[in-house]
C-alpha cells in the first residue's frame, strides 16, 4: 500500500500512533532483509524483490559485500482493523512505524549506538542456525544499557527445514533451546544490576545508621516477569526473511479457533510448551496426563506440520494436488501461472507470504508489544534525566515536557549523528513513482556489480595492522577537529586544475523528544562536554535551515516536526560535532549527548599524492571527521595527518569516501600504525643487579647539592588493570580545572580503598617494596596512565595526591616539579622502543638537600628519566603487543583451516566449544594487532566463506620474552649456538619499532666475513 507524505506528517502529530524500533543482529543474521520485507508492505518496492534490493542499504560497497555499514531510517505505514461490538464495520487504527536499520559488524557497532539511542524499542534477530552470537549478545546489552524494550524474532526457520533437514520435534526443541539461551543472556544483565542495586542499598543504609537517619527503608527488588521472552506472551516472532513468512503463536490461536471451538485466549497459552492434543478425546493434554501416548507438542502437530507440508510439497517434491488442497484449505489466491512455474522457490514464497505475511506479523508485534513515544518517556528518559551530570539544575518546565512529550514545552531534541548527504539528494518534495524505484533499484545494482569487480580485481591495500588503544599517549588528540595550515603560495597552483566535488550537506539525524521543530527556530546546540552547572560553556547558537522526512536515501523537506518523531535537521553544521542536544534558549538544558566510549583501534597516516592539494584532503578529513560517529582525525607531534577507524573494514570505508565524496583526490595511505607498551617482570633468569650494594632496580643521581636515590619495581597485574579500568576517573580527580572534583570524592574514596587492599594483598619479593596508597605522588604517563611515582623519603618532600595536608607541609622540596615532569616523560617513552611504559612503581627513596639551587631543572628532568631508564633495565623487560579478541564460528570441516590461520599470525587459541543444537563449533583466541590485517580475508578464503571472525580490542599482552636474551651457558650456547638459531620474536617487534622511527638498532648485518653477499657476475 502505497502511502504519501502526507499521510505521515498527520500521523506525526499523534505520538500515541508512533513506534521508533531499531532491527538489530550479528552480521548475516537478516536485518536488511526484514527490512525490505516491510518496506514492500507499504509499497516500497515489490514483494517478488524483498531480500534482493537490499533498499536501505544504499552504498555500493554494502551491496557488494552484502552487509550494513550504515544505519538508515525510513518511516512506515501500517493500518490495524479492529472489530467493534455492536458495529458491522470494523474500527481503523493507524500507525507509523519509523525503523532504523542498524550494521552487525563489529567495526560499526557505533552505529548500532546511534540507532538504540534514538529509539524506544528494538526488534532482535537470531539467525536460528548460527543461534546466539557475540554480536547477538552485544545488542542485547546496548538493548539493556538504553532501556529499549525489545521483541525478538527468530529468523531463518526455513535453513533448519532445507539444509539441517530437521524433524518437526527437532525443530521445536532447536527454537524452545535458543529461546532459553536469549533469555539467559538477559538474566544475566538482571542478576548484574541487582546486585549494584543491592550494593547501594546497603552503602545506602550504613550511611543512614551512622548519621541516626531513617532505619526503616527496605530493599526493594525490581520484578523480571516483563523481561524474558515467551512465545505464550506474544513477543517473539518466528520467521523466514527470505522466503517473506513470520507468524506468532497468536495468529495460529486464531486460525484454530473457529475450527477446535476453543477460546482463544485459552488455545494461545497452550500452543508453546508441553502441551499435547488428543484427537480421540479432542481435549488438550499435559505431560502428566500423556501415560504413554506418543503425542507430539500443539506446536509441533498444529503449527511445524503445516508449514513442513507446504516445504514439503513445493521445493522438496513438487505435488500440485497436494498444493492444491493446501490452497484451497487456507483460501489463498494462487495464479495459475505461478501453479505451473518451474521456479518452486517463488511458489513457496508466493504462498507463504499470502498465509502468513511477514510484514503483518512483525508489524503488528511491534504495535501491540513495544511501547509509544509517551509511554516511553515516561519510564526510560527518567533514567537519563537522572543520570545526566547536574540533574537537579535542568529546567523543571523542560523535565515535564520530555516526560510527557508535550508539543507546547521547550524544545528538547538529541542529535544522535551527522549525516553527509548530497544536495541532488535533499529534494523540496517526496513524490518517487514506480519508475524512480525501478530506475533507482537498476542503478543499484549496477554499481554494486561495479564495485564488486573493482573489489575482486584490486589487491590488498595494507599489509600490516594498527591499534588506536583509548589511552593513546604519544599523540595530542583533538575531538573538535580543524587543521590550521599555512601554505606558500605556488606559482603554478593558478594554473592547476581545481577539484569540484559534488556539494554535500550535513544533516543531524535527530530524535525529538519535547517541542516542535520549525524551520527557522533559533536554538542552542550543547555538546557532549555540557554541564548544567556551567551553563556558558560548550554551547552554540543555532538557526534550522530545513527538516526533512528520512525515507531511506529520500529526504521529504517538511516545516515542522512534532515531539516523539525522527528526522533529519538542516543548520547544523560546524555547530554540532558527531552528536548533541538541541534546547529552545534561555533555559537550562539537559545533555543527552554522550562522549563516545568505544574508542577507534586502528589508525593511519595520509598525505595527498599532489602536497599542493593539502587543503582538499584537510577540508576532506573535517567532513569525514564530522559524518562518521566512530571516527577520530587529528595531527602528530611530528606533523602527520592521523585517520584512526574501528577496524579493517570500517577504514576501508573511510577511505574510499575520503577519495569519492570529502576530498576528492588521490591519496596515500601508510602502512597501519601499531600502539605497543613497554613493562618489566620478575625473573628467574634475570642478570645481576647494577647496584649490588643498595639492589635490584637502585640507582643514585647527583645534581649540584641534591642527591636522590631511586628504585624501580614492577607493578602487580591486579593494579595495572585497576588503573587502567579507572583511567577516566583518575584524570577527572587529578585535573584541577574540573569543577565536579569535588561530587567524586565518593568515588575516589572507594578507588583508593581498593588499591590500597590490592597493594597490602600482593606477595611482595625481597627485591620489592610493600607499596602504600598514601605515597603515591603521581600518575603517568599524562598523570593519568598505569604506573605510579612513590614519595619514600622521611620528610615527605613531595605532594601527596590523596593527603589534604600538602598545603601545610613546610618541607616540599623545590623541583618536585621536575621530579614529577620525568617521571611523566620517563614512563611516556619507554628504554625499548620509544614506547609508553606500563605496569611500573617509580619510588623516590631518599633526598638530600645541601643548599638552593634554581638552574638545575633541566639537569635534574635529564638526570631522572636516565635513573628510571637504568631501573627499567635492571628487571627483566618486555614489550607487550596490542590485542585482538577473535572470535570465529565455523563448521567442524573447516575447523583445521581456521587453526592454521590463527597460528600463522602467532595467536593462540582460548577456548573452543561446539553450540548446542548447530553444527557449528565457535572458537576464541586472541591475536596480535600488527599481524591481524588481511587475517579475516585469509579466514574466509581458507574456509570458502564457512566462517566469519569478530575482532574486538582486547588491550594489551606481553611476549614472555626478554628482548635482549642471548644465549650465555654453556647448555644454551651447545644447543642454539652464539646467534640462537631459535627466532627472538620481542627483539624482532623492539628492532622492527625502532627502525620505523629511525632509532638506532643494534644488530650485526654480516655474521662471518667469508658469508657476505657478492653482487652476481654478468
Amino acid at each position: 500500500m502505497k502511502v504519501g507524505i502526507d499521510t505521515i506528517t498527520r500521523l506525526q502529530n499523534d505520538p500515541f500512533c508512533i513506534r521508533n524500533i531499531c532491527i538489530l543482529a550479528h552480521v548475516d543474521h537478516g536485518k536488511t532483509t526484514l527490512s525490505d520485507s516491510l518496506l514492500a508492505s507499504n509499497g516500497i518496492i515489490s514483494q517478488r524483490m524483498a531480500g534482493k534490493v537490499r533498499y536501505l542499504d544504499s552504498r555500493p560497497d554494502e551491496q557488494s559485500r552484502g552487509i550494513t555499514m550504515e544505519s538508515s531510517s525510513i518511516s512506515l505505514y501500517f493500518r490495524v482493523l479492529q472489530k467493534v461490538e455492536g458495529s458491522s464495520s470494523p474500527k481503523v487504527n493507524e500507525h507509523l512505524i519509523n525503523l532504523i536499520d542498524s550494521p552487525g559488524h563489529i567495526d560499526f557497532s557505533s552505529e548500532v549506538s546511534v540507532a538504540s539511542r534514538l529509539c524506544d524499542g528494538a526488534v532482535v534477530l537470531v539467525d536460528v542456525v548460527e543461534g546466539v552470537c557475540s554480536q547477538t549478545i552485544g545488542v542485547l546489552r546496548q538493548c539493556w544499557i538504553d532501556n529499549l524494550k525489545p521483541i525478538l524474532v527468530l529468523n531463518k526457520i526455513d535453513r533448519l527445514i532445507t539444509e539441517l533437514r530437521l524433524s518437526p520435534e527437532e525443530t521445536y526443541i532447536h527454537l524452545s533451546k535458543i529461546i532459553e539461551t536469549v533469555n539467559a543472556v538477559l538474566g544475566s544483565f538482571f542478576a548484574g544490576q541487582r546486585m549494584q542495586d543491592d550494593l547501594l542499598w546497603r552503602e545506602k543504609l550504613e550511611k543512614n545508621l551512622s548519621t541516626k537517619e531513617d532505619e526503616s527503608q527496605k530493599f526493594v527488588e525490581n520484578d523480571d516477569k516483563d523481561l524474558y521472552f515467551d512465545p505464550i506472551k506474544n513477543n517473539v516472532v518466528f520467521a523466514s526473511s527470505i522466503d517473506s513468512w513470520g507468524f506468532t503463536i497468536s495468529q495460529f490461536a486464531l486460525f484454530y479457533e473457529s475450527k477446535l471451538h476453543m477460546n482463544r485466549s485459552t488455545l494461545q497459552k497452550v500452543l508453546w510448551g508441553d502441551y499435547y492434543f488428543s484427537p480421540k478425546s479432542k481435549k488438550i493434554l499435559t505431560s502428566k496426563g500423556l501415560k504413554g501416548k506418543n503425542l507430539k507438542p500443539l506446536f509441533v502437530s498444529f503449527v511445524l506440520d503445516n508449514i513442513y507440508k507446504v516445504y514439503q510439497n513445493t521445493i522438496v517434491e513438487k505435488n500440485m494436488a497436494q498444493l492444491e488442497k493446501i490452497i484451497s484449505v487456507l483460501n489463498l489466491k494462487i495464479s495459475p501461472r505461478d501453479l505451473k512455474s518451474k521456479d518452486t522457490k517463488n511458489l513457496l514464497k508466493i504462498i507463504m507470504a499470502q498465509w502468513l505475511p511477514l510484514s503483518s506479523s512483525v508489524l503488528l508485534t511491534v504495535i501491540q508489544k513495544l511501547p509509544s513515544p509517551i509511554d516511553s518517556q515516561k519510564e526510560r528518559v527518567a533514567f537519563l534525566i537522572e543520570d545526566s551530570p547536574s540533574a537537579q539544575l535542568i529546567d523543571e518546565k523542560l523535565k515535564a515536557g520530555i516526560l510527557n512529550c508535550a508539543s507546547d514545552s521547550p524544545v528538547s531534541c538529541y542529535v544522535s549523528k551527522m549525516l553527509s548527504i548530497p544536495e541532488e539528494e535533499l529534494a523540496q518534495k517526496y513524490t518517487p513513482n514506480m519508475d524512480d524505484i525501478i530506475e533507482r533499484g537498476r542503478k543499484a545494482r549496477s554499481e554494486a556489480k561495479k564495485a564488486a569487480d573493482a573489489l575482486e580485481a584490486t589487491s590488498a591495500l595494507f599489509l600490516h595492522g594498527d591499534d588506536l588503544d583509548s589511552s593513546n599517549l604519544t599523540s595530542k588528540q583533538t575531538s573538535d577537529f580543524e587543521f590550521e595550515f599555512e601554505f606558500e603560495e605556488d606559482e603554478d597552483e593558478e594554473t592547476q586544475k581545481p577539484v569540484v566535488l559534488p556539494t554535500e550537506h550535513l544533516i543531524g539525524f535527530a530524535r525529538v523528544f519535547s517541542g516542535k521543530l520549525k524551520v527557522g527556530d533559533s536554538l542552542l546546540a550543547l555538546g557532549p562536554k555540557y554541564d548544567p552547572s556551567v551553563p556558558a560553556e560548550h554551547v552554540a547558537k543555532i538557526t534550522i535551515s530545513s527538516l526533512y522526512l528520512i525515507m531511506g536515501r529520500e529526504f521529504a523537506s517538511v516545516q515542522e516536526i512534532p515531539p516523539g518523531n525522527i528526522c533529519g535537521i538542516g543548520g547544523l553544521e560546524g555547530k554540532v560535532l558527531k552528536n548533541g542536544t538541541l534546547i529552545s534558549p534561555n533555559i537550562t538544558g539537559i545533555n543527552m549527548a554522550s562522549i563516545f566510549k568505544s574508542s577507534p583501534i586502528v589508525k593511519v597516516s595520509i598525505e595527498p599524492v599532489d602536497p599542493t592539494q593539502m587543503k582538499y584532503l584537510e577540508n576532506g578529513l573535517k567532513l569525514l571527521n564530522e559524518a562518521d560517529p566512530c571516527v577520530e582525525t587529528y595531527v602528530e607531534d611530528n606533523g602527520e595527518l592521523i585517520l584512526a577507524t574501528a577496524g579493517e573494514l570500517h577504514l576501508e570505508r573511510c577511505l574510499k569516501d575520503l577519495k569519492e565524496r570529502f576530498a576528492g583526490i588521490e591519496i596515500q595511505v601508510s602502512k597501519p600504525l601499531i600502539p605497543y607498551r613497554e613493562t618489566i617482570v620478575f625473573a628467574n633468569d634475570m642478570s645481576p643487579p647494577i647496584n649490588e650494594t643498595l639492589g635490584r632496580g637502585f640507582s643514585k643521581l647527583v645534581v649540584g647539592d641534591i642527591k636522590l636515590v631511586f628504585k624501580v619495581q614492577p607493578l602487580y597485574k591486579e593494579v595495572t588493570k585497576i588503573l587502567i579500568e579507572n583511567q577516566a576517573l583518575i584524570e577527572q580527580f587529578t585535573n584541577p580545572k574540573n569543577i565536579r572534583a569535588k561530587a567524586l570524592s565518593k568515588r575516589v574514596s572507594d578507588f583508593q580503598k581498593m588499591l590500597q587492599e590490592v597493594f597490602e594483598e600482593n606477595h611482595y619479593t625481597k627485591d620489592e617494596e610493600v607499596l602504600n596508597v598514601e605515597n603515591i605522588v603521581s600518575f603517568g604517563p599524562k598523570r593519568v596512565g598505569p604506573n605510579i611515582c612513590f614519595d619514600f623519603t622521611k620528610g615527605n618532600n613531595f605532594k601527596r595526591l590523596f593527603l589534604e595536608s600538602n598545603n601545610n607541609n613546610k618541607n616540599i622540596f623545590e623541583h618536585e616539579d621536575s621530579i614529577v615532569s620525568a617521571f611523566q616523560l620517563g614512563t611516556l617513552l619507554g628504554p625499548l622502543a620509544d614506547e609508553p611504559v606500563q605496569g611500573i612503581a617509580v619510588i623516590v627513596f631518599s633526598l638530600e638537600t645541601l643548599s638552593d639551587s634554581n638552574d638545575i631543572s633541566g639537569k635534574l628532568i635529564r638526570g631522572t628519566r636516565e635513573s628510571i631508564k637504568n631501573g627499567f633495565l635492571d628487571w627483566s623487560p618486555r614489550i607487550m603487543l596490542a590485542m585482538y579478541q577473535s572470535t570465529i564460528q565455523t563448521s567442524p570441516e573447516a575447523i583445521g583451516k581456521v587453526y592454521s590461520v590463527i597460528q600463522r599470525c602467532r595467536g593462540h587459541i582460548i577456548s573452543e566449544e561446539m553450540k548446542e543444537g548447530t553444527p557449528f563449533f565457535t572458537i576464541n583466541s586472541r591475536i596480535p594487532v600488527i599481524e591481524a590485517f588481511g587475517f579475516s580475508d585469509e579466514i574466509r578464503k581458507k574456509t570458502s566463506g564457512a566462517a566469519n571472525p569478530q575482532l574486538v580490542f582486547a588491550g594489551f599482552e606481553s611476549i614472555d620474552e626478554n628482548p635482549f636474551w642471548i644465549p650465555n651457558t654453556e647448555e644454551e650456547l651447545e644447543e642454539l649456538g652464539e646467534f640462537a638459531e631459535r627466532e627472538n620474536v620481542a627483539r624482532k617487534y623492539v628492532n622492527d619499532i625502532r627502525r620505523s622511527k629511525g632509532l638506532f638498532v643494534d644488530e650485526k648485518v654480516i655474521k662471518n666475513s667469508e658469508k657476505q653477499r657478492t653482487l652476481k657476475r654478468d
